[in-house]
């Protein structure tokens, strides 16, 4: 099986608030130090991975974040005028048709399309680079949260349905591919070790029915350390402690808190039979610690 930094994309998805922005950053930069060149793609013109790494603004052209690793912001509107250049060989009217205010919001209606222009860029920059575009070895998306993430990925193949013919079907079917191709596609799902985000991740997975077989592996996010030593086992420490009860009840909640997350955890890797890679919780996410984060999913 193909190791995770020798695929050409990883999907980085998940619900709100797990991490996915700083997971996808720490896979870039664990990436990059293992001699990779990397760019990470987000989608709707955010601007959430320039935060990660301590800057701001957002940029369509390739921006880099650390030695590399670039980023780049997209949006439907600025691959909609590369498709143009690309593909219907007629960007001056793309620009006409597609950046008027009635025609784009019509546009904005059809099912898939925008989401199918921002696969397409990040198509075109693993297989058709222009000359003016830098060469990745990987790309990291950093996709929207499920189930946006999930339609997001589904929207070439339900695209290529309803045209059949063209230039926007041709498109599809190359997305599909690329998405499919366990070779050199990895699509990760990120959840935290706590029982509701389990619990959610685990009502995703069963919903994907046979598309199931497109989740790569999990990433336990935030994994909170062993608090206490295993031996002596807490229970007789804890008849120790009788005459300090505030120090006492602050161990129990730490302890239980961690065989929580265990159980959770424990939980998630017998149901969805994938590898689950834990990333530590850390004190303070720089440069430093993303390398830390994302050394722990390398060998995947």
């Amino acid at each position: 099986m193909t190791r995770l930094f020798d695929r050409r994309l990883i999907v980085v998805t998940g619900k709100g608030g797990v991490g996915r922005t700083t997971t996808a950053c720490a896979i870039a930069v664990a990436a990059a130090q293992a001699g990779k060149r990397v760019c990470i793609a987000e989608l709707a013109g955010l601007a959430r991975v320039p935060e990660v790494f301590g800057k701001q603004g957002r940029s369509y052209a390739p921006r880099e974040m650390a030695p590399g690793v670039d980023t780049i912001s997209l949006s439907a509107l600025d691959c909609m005028d590369d498709f143009g250049t690309r593909r219907l060989k007629v960007q001056a009217l793309v620009r006409l048709v597609f950046h008027n205010r009635l025609t784009g919001a019509f546009l904005d209606a059809v099912p898939g399309l925008p989401d199918m222009q921002q696969l397409g860029k990040i198509r075109h920059l693993i297989e058709e680079p222009a000359p003016h575009d830098p060469s990745y070895d990987l790309i990291v998306l950093d996709a929207p949260a499920t189930g946006h993430g999930l339609t997001l990925l589904d929207a070439a193949r339900s695209l290529g349905e309803m045209t059949r013919v063209g230039p926007f079907y041709e498109e599809t079917q190359l997305i599909v591919q690329l998405l499919t191709d366990a070779e050199r596609t990895a699509i990760l799902l990120v959840t935290l070790g706590e029982e509701l985000p389990v619990n959610e991740s685990l009502d995703l997975v069963e919903g994907l029915g046979e598309d199931r077989a497109r989740l790569t592996a999990v990433i336990a996010n935030q994994v909170r350390r062993r608090p206490l030593p295993p031996a002596p086992p807490w229970s007789e420490v804890r008849d120790w402690l009788r005459d300090q009860p505030e120090l006492s009840d602050l161990a129990d909640h730490a302890h239980q808190t961690w065989m929580a997350q265990e159980r959770a955890l424990s939980r998630l890797a017998t149901a969805v039979d994938l590898p689950v890679a834990r990333l530590p919780r850390l004190e303070r996410v720089d440069l430093d610690g993303l390398a830390v984060l994302g050394a722990e999913v390398e060998g995947l």
